[in-house]
């Protein structure tokens, strides 16, 4: 399919515009049938890329970003070579995850198999306030039923990576959510209508990108596919500072597209907004892998 420019219009304010972006999923009145268009339409568009490969998103339209991803995979884990920002990560999400709290228990306590597969259990509605609590949501609710002080969201080098190393815990395990309550259907409704919505004076849509516009080129990079997305974060990606690697989770991820386009205040990470979206964007990926802390341009 041959790529264009996509020109990222601006966008200058939070507020959504009454009617979304009609595309694959928009209509659909239930979480199912909503999964099942977007996924007909991705069969339809891309018929050669096959289930578990949109975990690798954008890589599947480019053999260049293919190649360059599998040399950086390659040194991330080659002891002699590694890019800075990776190590240090890693070893800052281990040293948080193992080190015992005050009280002497440590995360792995806070969660079943000592956290082994345990964000596949997330995102999730919490019945009583119908609040979405997503995985490093969880993460701090561990902290605070401990006696400790919750984590920032926005803090890569604490936040991002206990996030990182406990989500590992799950590579391989398949998105298996389900939507039946009413709470968890009103979730889902909030997160689409983040996901379709038009914000800012340019009526743009975290759809437009990433249904409609898919395999496009946005500046330098192929836009990757909306299913698959919520598979692989936190992901490393290159800093421009450093020339080496920094971390980026899920929610910062959407508070830089919305930086990205301009958008005057953009949803906070860990807010109820980001986790409605959240909850929305994992689903659409249900039955893919988790494959946690990969290398992405």
């Amino acid at each position: 399919m041959k790529n264009f420019i996509l020109v990222l219009l601006l966008a200058f304010s939070l507020p959504a515009f009454a009617e979304g972006v009609n595309t694959a999923g928009y209509s659909e009145a239930t979480p199912e049938a909503t999964l099942k268009a977007i996924q007909k339409f991705f069969a339809k568009e891309f018929s050669e890329v096959k289930g578990d490969a949109f975990v690798d998103g954008s890589l599947n339209f480019s053999k260049g970003s293919r190649e360059y991803n599998a040399l950086m995979t390659a040194r991330m884990h080659d002891d002699f070579d590694q890019p800075v920002g990776y190590p240090e990560a890693m070893a800052a999400g281990k040293k948080l995850w193992e080190t015992p709290f005050a009280n002497g228990k440590t995360f792995a306590d806070c969660f079943p198999h000592g956290g082994k597969g345990a964000a596949n259990d997330y995102p999730k509605v919490d019945p009583a306030s119908g609040k979405v609590l997503t995985f490093e949501g969880a993460l701090n609710k561990c902290l605070v039923s401990n006696g400790e002080k919750p984590l920032e969201y926005s803090d890569m080098k604490t936040m991002g990576a206990l996030s990182v190393v406990a989500r590992k815990l799950s590579d391989g395990a398949r998105i298996k959510m389900e939507i039946k309550t009413d709470a968890e259907k009103a979730a889902f409704a909030r997160g689409k209508a983040l996901f379709y919505g038009r914000f800012g004076k340019a009526e743009q849509a975290c759809a437009n990108c990433h249904i409609q516009q898919a395999s496009k080129v946005a500046r330098t990079e192929e836009l990757s596919p909306a299913i698959g997305q919520a598979a692989h974060f936190p992901v490393f990606r290159l800093d421009k500072v450093t020339d080496g690697l920094s971390l980026i989770t899920l929610h910062q991820r959407y508070s830089g597209c919305q930086k990205n386009t301009l958008v005057e205040k953009p949803i906070k990470q860990g807010s109820d907004d980001s986790n409605d979206l959240e909850y929305f964007h994992t689903y659409i990926s249900n039955g893919l892998p988790l494959k946690t802390g990969v290398f992405r341009k």
